[in-house]
C-alpha cells in the first residue's frame, strides 16, 4: 500500500507541475495576444511592428491612410510571408489596389505606369488563385485589364512572344526553344 501511495504522489506532483507549466505557457500566450491586438487597435503609437501578419497588415493600413503607399506594400509583402489563407488573399487584393490606384493616377507618358499595372494584374491574379470568388478581386483585374490590355492588337506596349529561326533549333519531333 505505502508504495502505491509512493507512485500516486509522485503521479500528483508531475500533475501539478505540468499543469503549472501550460498555466505559464498559456499566460504567456495570452499576454502576446493582447499586445498583439492592442497593436492593431493603433498601429500609429508604436514603430515597433510585433512578429505577426495581423499586425503587419494593420500597420499596411495605417500607412496607406498616411498615403505612404511604398511603405504600406513592404508591410503587406512581409504580412504574406507567413499569413493564413484569408489574409494572404486581402494581402494581395490591396496590393493590387496600391499598385493599381498609383498607377491609374500617373499619365500615358510616365513609363512607371505600365509595371505598375502589371504588379497589380498580377497581385489580383494571386489572390483570385486563393480564392476564385472574390468578386473585388476579378473586377479590379477587369479595371487593370481596360487600362493595358493583354491583347497585341489593342495595345502596342504588349509584345506577342514571336519565336525566330535564330532562337530555335528544330529536331526531329520537336522544336526547342533557346534562351
Amino acid at each position: 500500500m505505502n508504495k502505491k501511495l509512493q507512485t500516486l504522489r509522485f503521479v500528483l506532483i508531475l500533475l501539478i507541475i505540468c499543469s503549472a507549466a501550460s498555466a505559464s505557457y498559456l499566460g504567456f500566450k495570452l499576454w502576446q495576444e493582447i499586445q498583439i491586438e492592442r497593436y492593431i487597435a493603433s498601429p500609429s503609437s508604436s514603430e515597433d511592428v510585433p512578429d505577426d501578419p495581423r499586425a503587419h497588415f494593420a500597420k499596411a493600413a495605417d500607412f496607406e491612410k498616411q498615403e505612404k503607399h511604398e511603405l504600406a506594400l513592404d508591410q503587406l509583402t512581409i504580412a504574406l510571408g507567413d499569413a493564413p489563407k484569408e489574409l494572404m488573399t486581402l494581402a494581395y487584393y490591396n496590393r493590387g489596389n496600391i499598385n493599381l490606384r498609383t498607377a491609374l493616377e500617373m499619365t500615358q507618358a510616365d513609363a512607371r505606369q505600365l509595371p505598375l499595372i502589371e504588379l497589380a494584374k498580377q497581385d489580383f491574379r494571386s489572390a483570385l488563385a486563393i480564392n476564385p470568388d472574390m468578386w473585388d478581386a476579378r473586377y479590379n483585374l477587369e479595371v487593370a485589364l481596360r487600362a493595358v490590355p493583354e491583347d497585341p492588337d489593342v495595345n502596342p506596349d504588349f509584345e506577342k512572344n514571336i519565336i525566330s529561326s535564330q532562337r530555335s533549333i528544330e529536331s526531329k519531333a520537336f522544336k526547342v526553344d533557346l534562351p
